[in-house]
């Protein structure tokens, strides 16, 4: 089974390999970190486009600590195919704060993500943005976020494939 995580940042974007040995690393060693500590550090890289300033592999346990923080029975079960994809959102809200929120698990096809290839995520996205209404919709985003683009790009995406 293929694992991924994609970050849809504000300012940036990253796409992880998810791996177990992560998970019980984080779950050992950043028990004393608080998770308010945790979304800060997303929400000042991914939303506002700040440098980390450390290695990547930190950055890559920051992910997956968060992603351990906040699974639960629903988001698990949401998850069956082959190949798996943890969407972490952070997004500009109305009130100018950024969000970080553990959205969904998405299946994909087998052979369609490519870390590699970062659009091959994005696809996916918008591919999979219909299901995610509710999730997106519990807060209000700014009329400048980036999410109202991708909304934007999905809407255009799922007419175009419904005219071919």
């Amino acid at each position: 089974m293929d694992r991924y995580i994609y970050v849809a940042g504000e300012q940036q974007n990253a796409v992880l390999v998810e791996r177990d040995e992560i998970y019980t690393f984080t779950g050992e060693q950043m028990r004393q970190v608080e998770t308010g500590e945790l979304v800060t550090v997303l929400a000042n890289v991914f939303g506002l486009g700040q440098f980390f300033p450390g290695p990547q592999e930190a950055l890559t346990a920051v992910v997956h600590e968060f992603i351990r923080r906040n699974e639960d029975k629903e988001t698990i079960r949401a998850g069956s195919g082959e190949t798996l994809c943890r969407l972490i959102t952070v997004f500009k809200r109305f009130d100018g704060e950024i969000s970080v929120q553990y959205t969904a698990v998405l299946n994909a096809d087998p052979g369609m993500l490519d870390p590699e290839n970062p659009d091959s995520f994005h696809d996916l996205l918008l591919e999979s943005l219909p299901s995610l209404q509710q999730a997106l919709t519990a807060q209000a985003f700014a009329v400048d976020s980036r999410i109202v683009t991708i909304i934007k790009e999905a809407t255009m995406h799922h007419i175009h494939r419904r005219l071919d």
